[in-house]
């Protein structure tokens, strides 16, 4: 079993500038309870990584008790437990055929500019626009789309994509 010590420990250097912070009068708010904040998921992550559990109800269960320990050390509010839970199920984490699928929503021209929108320049089809959909590597590929190291479509914007199209 990992150590508990180092989750503390990058919890607590990630979260505690998020867990502080006032508001413009000085009012101390509420510790995080943002699922989708990337600290927070970097938190996740150093504790359970999602491309190193073989199985989805292995990686719900240890995503269950790293929110309970960053809500035990007041870092995250305890109602969020849930809301971390709750994305944690609707992960990609633990399943081997399945991926996050970033899929272009039109195509580039070859002038530069989206089919969709011609007021939009482009480089690639991605900078059209994109979905994000949960499917098989070769549903992914046969869609044009790119799969994501991102667990879920609400955290892809917490990872680099290949080419850096789908960080804002």
């Amino acid at each position: 079993m990992r150590s508990r010590t180092p989750f503390i420990v990058v919890a607590t250097l990630l979260l505690t500038a998020l867990a502080s912070r006032g508001d413009a009068r000085g009012h101390r708010r509420h510790a995080s309870c943002d699922p989708t904040d990337c600290s927070l998921q970097a938190a996740i992550e150093e504790s359970c990584p999602c491309h190193d559990i073989s199985r989805h109800g292995r990686y719900v269960r240890c995503v269950a008790h790293a929110a309970k320990r960053l809500a035990a050390s007041g870092l995250v509010d305890r109602r969020c437990r849930g809301r971390l839970v709750s994305q944690a199920a609707q992960s990609a984490c633990g399943f081997s055929d399945v991926v996050v699928c970033i899929v272009p929503t039109s195509l580039c021209t070859d002038d530069g500019v989206c089919a969709n929108d011609d007021s939009v320049d482009c480089v690639a089809d991605e900078d059209c626009g994109t979905d994000c959909r949960m499917t098989t590597p070769d549903s992914c590929d046969s869609s044009n789309g790119t799969a994501s190291d991102a667990g879920s479509c609400a955290l892809v914007d917490c990872v680099a994509s290949p080419n850096g199209a789908f960080i804002d």
